[in-house]
């Protein structure tokens, strides 16, 4: 079934690939990244060792894995010589100028982060990763990118059943984790933790269900249903949630109109205005109702801390990537008790970011990985619809995602990759054919 549907995808073959050598060389790159980016925490902690991980706690010195970094590296020297940037030098100035900038403050942020070390390694290994997608896709294109995408996610799917059933040991949660009490029986598969492997499922079911082009219903409709299943057997909440209003912003979206978009502008301000004051006056409620055992695994006892380390650093931070896991020297050791300690990120993307690299670094990081993307999708006139649907709820699956989980601007973390892709995408989305 795989070949076949790789066929009607019509993905570049070897007769393809032998006459534009570097169209074959980018997808060989995306597909290598993609593989890194599914399977990269076996690099980092093992197969055998995985049930004692928590999630974004691979290594409490900041060390990493020398093999993943390599391997990253491999992927942008591949990535360069697809682009041929040796004849062609503009391809390198392949990023928007507010992710330049959010991707600058981060780097600037060295200069003070707690440990400048693991800051460099770690703010290195997300450049290169965003800057590879945006050349990537600049080189292989829209429908390509989305197609690749769709057969290594149906691999992955594929694969995470077979380890399911195969090997339950390893396909399924076996053991408690810091902050999860609840996480055994949870389905897995051969990702390193149960949210990783819902937030897969939940981008499956959104490429699938938006393919921009007509496809077999026997295929989208079954991959659909064995991705959905997946995500109800990971129990990975924050996923589960998100699907259906992403799944319906999308759907909304193929009936807008540009000529309102300052409509549809004045609106998402005004509800995030409303949001942001709601959880200004009511944080106390907040904290005490997400601290319970049954909501959100304790990050009511997590946001607190990063909270109060924010208010006394509130401009600059603690550095990018220098907060979690770089040793006995991280603020979460002065701010924070008990199991707290112990995690590898605070559960909430925004919050991870205020407390790295400070309110400007925060707003410029949100501005050009959601708002600038969102602006050029409300505001076109030439973007096809599905496409737009399609893009507008991986924004939104993103953006929500990040409320509950740390992904924004984190290395190699699934959903920011998506995240990275979804903002390239957008960059090169085609206006709709003549007649269309």
């Amino acid at each position: 079934m795989i070949g076949q549907y790789a066929e009607s995808l019509r993905v570049a073959d070897p007769i393809q690939a032998s006459a534009k050598p570097h169209l074959g060389l980018a997808v060989f790159a995306l597909y290598t990244l993609l593989g890194f980016v599914i399977l990269g925490p076996f690099t980092t902690v093992g197969a055998a060792s995985m049930e004692g991980v928590t999630l974004g706690s691979v290594s409490e010195s900041g060390s990493g894995s020398l093999m993943r970094q390599l391997g990253y590296i491999g992927v942008f020297f591949i990535t360069l010589t697809a682009a041929r940037v040796l004849q062609h030098p503009g391809r390198l100035l392949a990023l928007p100028l507010s992710l330049t900038l959010a991707l600058g403050w981060c780097w600037l942020s060295l200069l003070w982060a707690v440990n400048s070390g693991v800051s460099m390694r770690r703010v290195l290994l997300t450049t290169i990763l965003i800057w590879s997608i945006f050349m990537l896709v600049q080189q292989i294109g829209f429908k390509k990118t989305i197609y690749a995408v769709q057969i290594a996610l149906l691999l992955t799917l594929a694969a995470n059943y077979a380890a399911v059933f195969a090997s339950p040991s390893l396909g399924i949660h076996q053991t408690a984790q810091i902050g999860d009490p609840d996480l055994v029986g949870s389905w897995r598969g051969i990702m390193v933790q149960k949210n990783h492997a819902g937030a897969l499922c939940a981008i499956t079911i959104l490429l699938y269900y938006f393919a921009p082009d007509k496809m077999n219903s026997a295929v989208r409709w079954g991959v659909l249903a064995l991705a959905a299943y997946f995500l109800y057997r990971s129990g990975s909440k924050t996923s589960l949630r998100l699907t259906v209003p992403s799944l319906a912003l999308g759907w909304l979206y193929t009936f807008y109109s540009p000529r309102y978009w300052y409509v549809a502008v004045a609106g998402l301000t005004g509800i995030t205005v409303a949001l942001t004051s709601s959880i200004v006056a009511y944080w106390d409620n907040l904290v005490a109702t997400f601290s319970r055992p049954d909501a959100l695994t304790g990050r009511g006892q997590i946001w607190p801390v990063l909270i109060a380390y924010w208010s006394d650093n509130w401009l600059l931070g603690s550095g990018y990537g220098s907060f979690w896991n770089i040793g006995p020297e991280s603020p979460i050791y002065q701010y924070g008790t008990g199991w707290v300690v112990r995690l590898g990120q605070g559960h909430n993307g925004y919050l991870d970011m205020l407390v790295q690299i400070g309110l400007p670094g925060l707003v410029l990081a949100v501005c050009a990985l959601f708002i600038s993307p969102l602006l050029r999708l409300l505001t076109s006139y030439t973007i096809i619809r599905r496409d737009g649907a399609l893009l507008i709820a991986l924004l939104l699956f993103a953006a929500g995602h990040n409320m509950t989980e740390s992904t924004l601007l984190d290395r190699d973390t699934i959903v920011q990759v998506f995240l990275a892709l979804t903002a390239a995408l957008i960059g090169v989305a085609q206006p709709p054919s003549r007649g269309s």
